[in-house]
Protein backbone atom coordinates (compact mmCIF):
# COMPACT_ATOMS: atom_id res chain seq x y z
CA UNK A 1 0.00 0.00 0.00
CA UNK A 2 1.38 3.24 -1.29
CA UNK A 3 0.33 7.09 -1.40
CA UNK A 4 1.22 9.76 -3.06
CA UNK A 5 1.62 13.32 -2.43
CA UNK A 6 2.90 16.63 -3.33
CA UNK A 7 6.56 16.95 -2.32
CA UNK A 8 7.57 18.20 0.90
CA UNK A 9 11.16 19.80 1.48
CA UNK A 10 12.55 16.95 3.04
CA UNK A 11 11.85 14.84 -0.15
CA UNK A 12 14.86 16.41 -1.29
CA UNK A 13 17.38 14.06 -0.36
CA UNK A 14 15.43 11.31 -2.04
CA UNK A 15 15.10 13.06 -5.42
CA UNK A 16 18.82 13.74 -5.36
CA UNK A 17 19.39 10.00 -4.74
CA UNK A 18 16.91 8.78 -7.25
CA UNK A 19 18.57 10.99 -9.69
CA UNK A 20 22.05 9.79 -9.01
CA UNK A 21 20.38 6.10 -9.29
CA UNK A 22 18.97 6.91 -12.62
CA UNK A 23 22.46 8.64 -13.83
CA UNK A 24 24.05 5.77 -12.80
CA UNK A 25 22.18 2.75 -14.29
CA UNK A 26 21.22 4.81 -17.07
CA UNK A 27 23.72 6.90 -18.44
CA UNK A 28 26.60 6.03 -16.21
CA UNK A 29 29.12 7.77 -18.71
CA UNK A 30 27.06 10.91 -18.08
CA UNK A 31 27.67 10.86 -13.99
CA UNK A 32 30.97 13.32 -14.18
CA UNK A 33 29.10 15.68 -15.92
CA UNK A 34 25.86 15.45 -13.88
CA UNK A 35 27.85 15.93 -10.55
CA UNK A 36 29.58 19.17 -12.65
CA UNK A 37 25.96 20.38 -13.14
CA UNK A 38 24.90 20.21 -10.04
CA UNK A 39 23.96 23.82 -9.42
CA UNK A 40 21.76 23.46 -12.34
CA UNK A 41 20.26 20.34 -11.04
CA UNK A 42 19.72 22.43 -7.56
CA UNK A 43 17.74 24.79 -9.09
CA UNK A 44 15.49 22.61 -11.37
CA UNK A 45 14.42 20.96 -8.41
CA UNK A 46 13.53 24.08 -6.60
CA UNK A 47 11.77 25.07 -9.58
CA UNK A 48 9.72 22.24 -10.24
CA UNK A 49 8.79 21.93 -6.53
CA UNK A 50 5.25 22.76 -6.97
CA UNK A 51 4.72 19.90 -9.66
CA UNK A 52 6.75 17.47 -7.78
CA UNK A 53 5.03 14.60 -6.47
CA UNK A 54 6.57 11.89 -3.90
CA UNK A 55 4.91 8.51 -3.38
CA UNK A 56 5.23 7.00 -0.05
CA UNK A 57 4.90 3.92 1.60
CA UNK A 58 3.19 2.42 4.60
CA UNK A 59 5.96 3.10 6.78
CA UNK A 60 6.35 6.44 5.12
CA UNK A 61 9.30 6.40 3.49
CA UNK A 62 9.51 7.21 -0.43
CA UNK A 63 9.70 4.94 -2.53
CA UNK A 64 8.96 7.36 -6.07
CA UNK A 65 9.00 10.41 -7.05
CA UNK A 66 7.88 12.62 -10.55
CA UNK A 67 8.25 16.40 -11.25
CA UNK A 68 7.20 18.00 -14.57
CA UNK A 69 8.46 21.39 -15.99
CA UNK A 70 6.22 24.13 -17.80
CA UNK A 71 7.61 25.26 -21.21
CA UNK A 72 5.28 27.94 -22.90
CA UNK A 73 2.10 26.08 -23.30
CA UNK A 74 3.60 22.36 -22.62
CA UNK A 75 3.91 20.15 -19.98
CA UNK A 76 7.54 18.03 -20.13
CA UNK A 77 8.05 15.47 -17.58
CA UNK A 78 11.36 16.29 -16.08
CA UNK A 79 12.06 12.74 -14.32
CA UNK A 80 10.09 9.85 -13.20
CA UNK A 81 11.65 7.28 -11.05
CA UNK A 82 10.66 4.20 -8.65
CA UNK A 83 13.06 2.38 -6.26
CA UNK A 84 14.14 -0.89 -8.37
CA UNK A 85 12.20 -3.00 -6.15
CA UNK A 86 8.80 -1.85 -6.55
CA UNK A 87 9.52 -1.52 -10.17
CA UNK A 88 7.02 -3.11 -13.03
CA UNK A 89 4.02 -3.26 -10.37
CA UNK A 90 2.54 -0.69 -11.74
CA UNK A 91 3.94 2.57 -9.79
CA UNK A 92 5.75 4.37 -12.53
CA UNK A 93 1.95 4.36 -13.99
CA UNK A 94 0.78 5.95 -11.20
CA UNK A 95 3.31 8.88 -11.06
CA UNK A 96 2.57 9.48 -14.59
CA UNK A 97 -0.81 9.63 -14.51
CA UNK A 98 -0.08 12.10 -11.52
CA UNK A 99 1.59 14.10 -14.12
CA UNK A 100 -0.52 13.97 -16.93
CA UNK A 101 -3.71 15.36 -14.50
CA UNK A 102 -1.72 17.96 -12.54
CA UNK A 103 -0.41 19.14 -16.40
CA UNK A 104 -4.08 18.84 -17.46
CA UNK A 105 -5.44 20.87 -14.44
CA UNK A 106 -3.24 23.78 -15.15
CA UNK A 107 -5.03 23.88 -18.50
CA UNK A 108 -1.57 22.38 -20.45
CA UNK A 109 -2.99 20.74 -23.81
CA UNK A 110 0.32 19.60 -25.07
CA UNK A 111 2.01 16.74 -22.54
CA UNK A 112 5.60 15.69 -23.24
CA UNK A 113 8.81 13.82 -22.15
CA UNK A 114 11.61 12.33 -23.14
CA UNK A 115 13.38 8.98 -22.37
CA UNK A 116 17.00 7.31 -23.24
CA UNK A 117 16.29 4.80 -25.88
CA UNK A 118 17.87 1.74 -23.55
CA UNK A 119 15.10 2.62 -21.23
CA UNK A 120 12.45 0.04 -20.59
CA UNK A 121 9.79 2.84 -19.39
CA UNK A 122 9.16 3.76 -22.89
CA UNK A 123 6.81 0.79 -23.24
CA UNK A 124 4.99 2.27 -20.39
CA UNK A 125 4.63 6.25 -21.90
CA UNK A 126 3.45 4.35 -25.26
CA UNK A 127 1.03 2.08 -23.76
CA UNK A 128 -0.24 5.38 -21.90
CA UNK A 129 -1.13 7.01 -25.32
CA UNK A 130 2.09 8.61 -25.57
CA UNK A 131 3.57 8.96 -29.62
CA UNK A 132 6.65 8.68 -30.57
CA UNK A 133 7.63 12.27 -32.25
CA UNK A 134 11.74 11.75 -32.94
CA UNK A 135 14.84 10.57 -31.73
CA UNK A 136 17.96 12.75 -31.05
CA UNK A 137 21.09 11.52 -29.79
CA UNK A 138 20.27 8.63 -27.70
CA UNK A 139 16.62 9.84 -26.65
CA UNK A 140 13.38 9.24 -28.00
CA UNK A 141 10.85 12.39 -27.77
CA UNK A 142 7.17 11.61 -27.04
CA UNK A 143 3.76 13.62 -26.81
CA UNK A 144 0.45 13.61 -25.93
CA UNK A 145 -2.32 16.01 -26.97
CA UNK A 146 -5.19 16.06 -24.55
CA UNK A 147 -7.23 18.12 -26.77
Amino acid sequence: MHTIRRAILSDLPFIYEGELSYIREIEPEQEARWREGMLHHLRQWVTDFPRSFVAINEEGEPIGYCYWEIHGESALLASIYVVPSLRRAGLGRELLNRYMFDAREQGLDQLSLGVRSNNGARHMYEAAGFCFTHETRGYRYYVLETT
